[in-house]
């Protein structure tokens, strides 16, 4: 009777553990992104930086090299873990999607560098008797 409530208590705590809150991904997220700043503000050594102490892990550069590194990978885990199942959907979406051919899309980039082209030279055209005009009217006003 005792080890049936026993295993009660242990499902009901891994029952929590394995809920999903729906704050939970972003303040993750959030905790990634503040670690992953920490951690280059410590490789930059500017704005934050650790002194030398007695302790065996702060007592040398590379030591704290090596800390800061692991703060770094630290926090570009943790934001990665909070952004990828926004991103899981996605993945499904493009696998349906139908791409281009090559052909196509040499074609329509060929048509839209064109008319940049043509946008451009239109352009040069109107700025070049405009500046003389504006370049005439200035000279008057002075």
């Amino acid at each position: 009777m005792a080890k049936k409530a026993e295993e009660v208590k242990k499902n009901k705590i891994i029952e929590i553990l394995r809920k999903e809150y729906p704050i939970e991904k972003l303040l993750l997220g959030v905790l990634g992104a503040i670690v992953l700043i920490l951690g280059i503000y410590l490789i930059e050594g500017k704005v934050l930086e650790i002194r030398y102490t007695d302790l065996w892990i702060f007592n040398s550069s590379t030591k704290i090299l090596i800390f800061s590194i692991f703060v770094v990978l630290i926090g570009a885990v943790a934001f990665v873990l909070a952004v990828y199942p926004f991103f899981v959907p996605s993945f499904a979406e493009m696998k349906k999607v139908s791409w281009p051919t090559k052909n196509i899309i040499v074609n329509h980039s060929l048509r839209v560098f064109g008319f940049i082209l043509l946008i451009a030279f239109f352009f040069v055209l109107v700025d070049w008797p405009l500046s003389e005009i504006f370049g005439w009217i200035n000279k008057l006003g002075n």
